[in-house]
C-alpha cells in the first residue's frame, strides 16, 4: 500500500470545477486540478465520472453554485453575513454551501448533529450566526421606529395645519339661549 493512500493525497490538491468557455467545449463542464503552490503541474480536462467520484465534495459545489439561480431561499444569504461581518469568512461560507446551508437563520437553528458535519468550529459558528442576525433586527427595529417617529410627526403637523386655518363657509350657528 502507497504512503499517499493512507494519508489521503487528494486532500491536499486544489480541486475545481468549472464551465469551460474554450472554443468547440463552450459550456461543458471541467475541472482543474493542481497541487498548492505548484504552478507548472496544473491539469485542465473535459469531467469524467471518476473525477465526479473522487472529488465529491467539490462536484456538489459546483453543481449547487450552477444551480443557485434556481432556487429562491427565504432569509438572510450567507453572503450577507460575510459582507457584513467581520467574524465570517469567505471559506467558511463556502464550506457552509457545500453543507447546503444557504441562510444565516438555517447555520442559527442547525441542530448538534448538522453541527458535527461543520466541525469542531460549529457551536461557535452557530453562535455567531445568532448574534449577527439578533445585532441585525434591532438595527432594523431602530430604523423602524425611528421612521415611524418621522411619520407621526408629519401627521401631527399637518393635523396642525389643519386646525389653524379658517374654516370657509357659513359659520357654526350660535345657541340663544
Amino acid at each position: 500500500m502507497l504512503d499517499s493512500d493512507i494519508n489521503n493525497a487528494d486532500a491536499q490538491l486544489h480541486v475545481e470545477f468549472f464551465v469551460s468557455d474554450l472554443k468547440g467545449w463552450e459550456g461543458k463542464p471541467f475541472v482543474r486540478i493542481q497541487a498548492p503552490g505548484d504552478k507548472t503541474n496544473i491539469v485542465e480536462r473535459p469531467v469524467l465520472e471518476e473525477h465526479k467520484a473522487r472529488f465529491p465534495r467539490q462536484w456538489l459545489y459546483f453543481q449547487m453554485k450552477q444551480n443557485e439561480t434556481d432556487t429562491a431561499v427565504i432569509g438572510t444569504p450567507l453572503e450577507t453575513w460575510e459582507a457584513e461581518s467581520t467574524d465570517f469568512s469567505k471559506a467558511q461560507m463556502e464550506e457552509l454551501k457545500i453543507l447546503r446551508f444557504q441562510t444565516v437563520e438555517q447555520v442559527a437553528l442547525a441542530s448538534d448533529s448538522q453541527l458535527q458535519r461543520i466541525g469542531m468550529g460549529g457551536p461557535g459558528l452557530r453562535e455567531r450566526a445568532r448574534m449577527f442576525l439578533q445585532t441585525r433586527n434591532k438595527s432594523e427595529a431602530a430604523r423602524e421606529l425611528d421612521d415611524t417617529k418621522r411619520q407621526l410627526a408629519e401627521l401631527q403637523s399637518q393635523m396642525a395645519e389643519l386646525l389653524d386655518k379658517p374654516r370657509r363657509g357659513r359659520p357654526p350657528k350660535e345657541d340663544s339661549a
